[in-house]
């Protein structure tokens, strides 16, 4: 059996946690960044910092005591979270250079792809729309360009579980939910970790790799269907709506 490898994470959040976990009961050594530290991290069996990762000198002090010996260098945060976002990344991947990590993985989006109604792998163009979406595919770019042998951009779909469903918030408007006919590209936040570890252990050139469920449904079905689930009043739709169908040309993760 190989040898599990040591891992560093920015960002201890929704999937940041549950991945470190993972690493850790399978006898990884694992760092981890978040911005503020809790009670509920109290004791954990990991290295936790509490660094603001727009701060680049604090980031850069914490990289150099905890992570120089980290192999797998793993990146969580949205354009949302850090201020300076590719700014960041560039110097957090320079510092991965500079320390011998030989593997980066960042969780992209299938943002990247726009919202126009096509099918879309990951030889489709990028359309970005929104400006977030952009400085994904920036990122993307900054990844790819950062001199690592392997390298790991995951495009993920809309994150979901029992603790984080969209269906809540939409719920909560009191309207119809609007385009019921157009497709989701959703990934349950379990199948999103399994496909991070995934990919830790298997590290293999550079990779660009969409992941979503295997069956994409239209709005209506997925949302009648969790709303079952999960006990929830049934919702109602406006019909019509149409946008992308996200869909991977491997099964390799």
């Amino acid at each position: 059996m190989s040898e599990v490898p040591a891992i560093g994470i920015l960002g201890f959040g929704y999937l940041g946690r549950p991945l470190a976990e993972r690493a850790y009961q399978a006898g990884a050594e694992v760092a981890a960044v978040k911005r503020r530290l809790s009670s509920d991290d109290i004791n954990l069996p990991i290295v936790l910092d509490g660094v603001d990762a727009s701060d680049d000198q604090a980031l850069n002090r914490v990289l150099a005591q905890h992570w120089q010996h980290k192999k797998v260098w793993i990146f969580l945060l949205p354009p949302s979270a850090i201020h300076d976002y590719e700014v960041c990344l560039k110097n957090w991947c320079d510092q991965a250079k500079v320390y011998g990590a030989k593997h980066l993985i960042y969780s992209s989006s299938v943002s990247v792809y726009g919202n126009r109604a096509r099918m879309c792998d990951e030889n489709s163009p990028l359309a970005p729309e929104s400006e977030s979406a952009r400085r994904v595919v920036e990122a993307e770019r900054i990844f790819l360009d950062s001199g690592i042998a392997n390298v790991d951009i995951l495009r993920l779909g809309g994150l979901y579980d029992s603790s984080r469903h969209p269906l809540t918030s939409l719920l909560r408007r009191g309207a119809p939910i609007a385009n019921g006919d157009a497709p989701v590209n959703m990934l349950h936040r379990e199948r999103a970790v399994a496909t991070l570890w995934q990919a830790v252990q298997r590290p293999a050139g550079i990779r660009i790799r969409n992941v979503v469920e295997r069956v994409e449904p239209s709005r209506r079905a997925f949302y009648t269907v969790e709303a079952a689930k999960l006990g929830l009043p049934l919702p109602e739709f406006e019909a019509g709506g149409s946008g992308k169908t996200v869909t991977s040309l491997y099964r390799d993760l």
